[in-house]
């Protein structure tokens, strides 16, 4: 008897678990691939390109001040060459302290398109949720495996472009 009430109960915990409507949905994948996040990287790889331009000035003036110190080791005397030497220390420690601001500077840009992005997100895929029923969103990176039909994230990412043309979200930024 207690077989045939275990049973049962399996039987309607198998069944009850599979009558819910759960989707996942692959978030990076739209933040890289969508029109608005297309445009953010491109805005940060300008970024980017204009730091190494930065970086590279103050690589060539650091490189300049040891290649004259080191052809100057043999003619200066002691303390010169000490006082030479911790300029260009000064020098290096100023340009780590710059680059690493210039990298602050871009991981919170990004940090802010990713938000930007997600604000805009969020409302569709509620919206999209409640018009298709769905009780459950899960991210598709804690999936191990699942079906290709429950996931989602091609149609939110053309809802997303579409919403992004729609409302000139693009030009705005």
């Amino acid at each position: 008897m207690k077989k045939i009430y275990f049973l049962l109960l399996i039987f309607f915990i198998h069944t009850n678990v599979y009558s819910q409507n759960i989707v996942y949905l692959d978030v990076q994948y739209i933040i890289d691939n969508s029109d608005i996040g297309k445009f953010y990287k491109s805005k940060i790889n300008t970024i980017q390109d204009e730091n190494s331009k930065k970086l590279k000035v103050r690589e060539d003036e650091i490189n300049k001040e040891e290649l004259s110190i080191n052809n100057q080791k043999n003619i200066l005397n002691k303390e010169e060459l000490q006082k030479k030497i911790k300029s260009l220390n000064d020098l290096l420690k100023n340009y780590q302290t710059y680059r690493n601001d210039l990298k602050k500077n871009v991981v919170e840009k990004k940090k802010l398109y990713t938000s930007k992005i997600l604000e805009n997100l969020n409302p569709l895929l509620t919206e999209y949720v409640d018009s298709k029923n769905i009780t459950l969103v899960v991210e598709k990176k804690n999936i191990l495996v699942g079906i290709k039909s429950l996931d989602i994230t091609p149609e939110i990412l053309k809802i997303l472009n579409e919403k992004t043309k729609k409302n000139n979200l693009i030009n705005e930024n």
